[in-house]
C-alpha cells in the first residue's frame, strides 16, 4: 500500500486529511466523511445502508469513502471507528473497567 493510500491511524489523522483538503472527496463521499467525524457511532454501529440513508447517499457511497481513504474495507472502516470510541471510553473512565 503506497503512503498515499495508507488509511488514517487515528480519528484527529482523518480529521486533519479532510480539513487540510489533503485528500480531495467528491461531495457525496465528503458528506459520509463529515457525518463519520461528527458522529463516529454511527458508523461504528451502523450498517453502510444506515449510514448511507443519513446521509442520502448510496451504500456504494458509503463503501467507496472506506477505500479512498485508504481502507481495504467498509468492515475496517468500521472497525476504525469502534477502536476509536473504545479508546475514547477508555479515557473518560480513566481506564478503569
Amino acid at each position: 500500500m503506497s503512503e498515499a493510500t495508507r488509511p488514517p491511524t487515528n480519528v484527529t489523522e482523518l480529521k486533519g486529511l479532510i480539513a487540510s483538503r489533503a485528500l480531495k472527496l467528491p461531495k457525496q463521499l465528503e458528506q459520509v466523511a463529515r457525518l463519520a467525524l461528527a458522529r463516529p457511532d454511527v458508523v461504528a454501529f451502523g450498517s453502510a445502508r444506515s449510514i448511507a440513508v443519513a446521509c442520502s447517499v448510496s451504500p456504494t457511497t458509503v463503501a467507496r469513502l472506506a477505500t479512498a481513504l485508504g481502507f481495504d474495507s467498509f468492515r475496517e472502516f468500521k472497525l476504525f471507528f469502534q477502536q476509536h470510541l473504545r479508546g475514547t471510553a477508555s479515557s473518560e473512565a480513566g481506564g478503569c473497567f
